[in-house]
């Protein structure tokens, strides 16, 4: 007879033998409806690679049971392509740090309105330029890279980036339109209430008394943050749809970088120009206030915007009454930016 021990492992290595090849989970309203396009079209592209429809799962979100459906994926597949913006996921993300799954491959396909994830990865210039069939067929292919994941406040987890201030107020805005259903669907008219929301907010100004602490190379820096006009701490070399706030940042060094703003017009042209010309942010590295550090912690910000991976969690800082980020683990993340992929 098998000893428990025996039937233990026995039954593991079952589980890992019978593992989805692929497994994809959508999130249907992202892109304006896209991501139900894409649900609906993705047996047929399946089929065209030779995938036998039990090698591969194709899901929807359903909100009402979003952990339950994550974590099944992610423990049931070896590769999970999450479909949908930043928010969609870093949802995935957060899940797989929860269950701290180690060999479980990530990818994206990017339908948001931001995309810097998929931008960081390579990934969002192929879907763009090439289109669902060909995005897929690279991912199938796709290397991994080692990216750094960061732990907020315990509970959270960051990818991309955080921010305070105004352009998070921004995305606070499009966030209550968003669900008051107040913005027609479609990437456009996305991208239109940013403008207008934008203009509206010119004048946010971090207040009260808000500090940052940063343990870098040099020890502990204190930035005094009242008065500037947002605060960036990021992980990727994309920000706010495609900005290179940070040109030189790496996601698999375990360092952050911050970005400080004190004048709207360093804010605007440095976002502005460097969506076109990345080589931009050089020269306006002189002319604002720039840090790599260990952790961040942001004290006294509890009346403050603030956005993680292009979600409002202006409530969340508010309860908690600070923020703090530092290192959590490193994940395996498909990468599509080595100019192998742009042959085909």
């Amino acid at each position: 007879m098998p000893t428990e021990a025996m039937a233990s492992a026995a039954s593991g290595a079952s589980m890992t033998a019978t593992r989805l090849s692929i497994a994809f989970l959508i999130n249907p309203i992202s892109g304006g409806g896209v991501g139900k396009r894409v649900f609906n079209q993705l047996p047929e592209i399946m089929d065209s690679f030779g995938f036998q429809r039990g090698d591969w799962k194709a899901e929807l979100t359903e909100a009402g049971r979003l952990e339950e459906q994550t974590d099944s994926l992610l423990a049931s597949a070896r590769k999970v392509i999450a479909v949908g913006g930043d928010g969609t996921i870093g949802f995935v993300l957060n899940r797989l740090r929860a269950q701290d799954l180690r060999d479980t491959e990530i990818g994206l396909i990017p339908l948001g309105t931001g995309n810097d994830l998929g931008r960081a990865l390579g990934i969002f210039r192929i879907y763009n330029e090439r289109g669902l069939l060909a995005c897929v067929k690279r991912l199938l292919k796709a290397q991994c890279v080692r990216f750094d994941l960061w732990d907020l406040n315990g509970r959270l987890t960051m990818a991309s980036y955080v921010s305070l201030g105004m352009d998070a107020a921004v995305l606070h805005d499009f966030d209550v339109a968003r669900k008051a259903g107040k913005i027609p669907k479609g990437s456009l008219f996305n991208k239109l209430f940013y403008v207008k929301a934008f203009m509206q907010r010119s004048t946010q100004r971090i207040s009260g008394k808000c500090t940052l602490v940063m343990k870098t190379a040099k020890g502990e820096e204190r930035v005094e943050l009242e008065g500037s006009i947002c605060c960036v701490v990021g992980n990727i070399n994309s920000y706010a749809a495609g900005a290179r706030v940070f040109p030189t940042a790496r996601f698999d060094d375990r360092m952050l970088e911050v970005a400080v703003f004190d004048k709207l017009w360093k804010f605007s042209l440095l976002v502005g120009m460097t969506r076109v010309l990345p080589r931009f942010a050089k020269f306006m590295g002189r002319h604002i206030r720039l840090y790599r550090a260990r952790s961040v912690e942001i004290l006294g910000g509890g009346g403050e915007y603030c956005q993680l991976d292009g979600e409002d969690i202006t409530g969340f800082l508010k309860e908690s009454g600070r923020l703090v980020i530092k290192r959590s683990r490193q994940v395996q993340l498909l990468d599509l930016r080595r100019s192998f992929f742009s042959l085909f």
